[in-house]
C-alpha cells in the first residue's frame, strides 16, 4: 500500500462568492482523476451582477501553474465571472491552486490514494447563501468503479448538487483498474473537446497544406525539366 497525496480544501474556491451574496451564484465543478493521480478539469465561479461595471468573482492563477491552467471570462444567461480549465495537475498542483484562489475556510475535499482505492471526502458549508440564490453542481469522474458515494452515480462518475442554507457532506471511495482509464479519457474529452477538436482541425490544415506544398513543388519541377 502506497501513500500519495492529498488535496485538501479543494472547493475553499467557494470562499470567494462571500462577498457576492446580494446575487445569485454559479458554481460548476467537473473533475477528472486519472490513473495515474493527475486531475484535469474546469471550474466555472460566476454570479449574476449588481451594477454595469460587476465582472463577477476574481480569481487569481499561480504563474507557475500557467502552462496548464487556462483563465477565461464567462458571460452565460445573465452570469459574469471566470471559468478556469486545468489539465494534467499533480494532486498538490491542485492544492496549490485552490489557495491561491482563496483563503477562506468554509469548504473541505480530500482525494487519497491507497493501493488501489481512491477515497473522497468533505463538506460545503452554503448556510450563509440564501436558498433561491445559488446553482452549485460537483462531478468528479474516477479511474475504476464506484463502491460506495452519498452522491448521484452515474458509472464511474458522481454528481453532488449541495443545497444553499445548509451543510452538504459528500464522499465516495472508488476502485482503481486499467478500464478506468478508458473513462477518464471519455471525461476528459468532454470537459476539454474544445481544445482536442481545435488541435485536430490545426493538425489537419498542416497536413492538407504540405501535401498541398508538395504537390505544387513537383509540378514545378516537372515544368522547369
Amino acid at each position: 500500500m502506497r501513500r500519495v497525496s492529498r488535496v485538501v480544501g479543494l472547493l475553499l474556491l467557494f470562499g470567494v462568492l462571500v462577498s457576492s451574496l446580494s446575487g445569485c451564484l454559479r458554481v460548476h465543478a467537473a473533475l477528472a482523476v486519472s490513473p495515474d493521480d493527475r486531475v484535469s478539469g474546469t471550474l466555472i465561479v460566476a454570479a449574476l451582477p449588481v451594477s454595469d461595471q460587476d465582472n463577477g468573482p476574481t480569481l487569481t492563477i499561480p504563474p507557475e501553474l500557467s502552462d496548464r491552467v487556462r483563465s477565461e471570462k464567462y458571460t452565460v444567461e445573465g452570469y459574469v465571472g471566470q471559468k478556469v480549465t486545468f489539465t494534467d495537475l499533480r494532486f498538490v498542483d491542485v492544492a496549490q491552486l485552490v489557495q491561491t484562489i482563496s483563503e477562506a475556510k468554509q469548504y473541505r475535499l480530500s482525494l487519497r490514494r491507497a493501493g488501489d482505492l481512491v477515497t473522497l471526502a468533505g463538506s460545503i458549508d452554503l448556510t450563509q447563501v440564501p436558498k433561491d440564490r445559488a446553482d452549485v453542481q460537483i462531478k468528479v469522474a474516477f479511474p475504476g468503479s464506484v463502491s460506495r458515494t452519498n452522491g448521484d452515480e452515474d458509472g464511474d462518475v458522481v454528481t453532488w448538487s449541495p443545497k444553499p442554507g445548509a451543510v452538504t457532506e459528500f464522499d465516495a471511495i472508488a476502485q482503481y483498474s486499467t478500464a478506468g482509464g478508458e473513462s477518464w479519457v471519455k471525461w476528459a474529452l468532454m470537459v476539454g473537446g474544445a481544445a482536442l477538436l481545435a488541435a485536430i482541425v490545426a493538425t489537419l490544415l498542416a497536413l492538407i497544406a504540405h501535401r498541398r506544398s508538395v504537390r505544387a513543388d513537383r509540378a514545378q519541377a516537372a515544368l522547369t525539366s
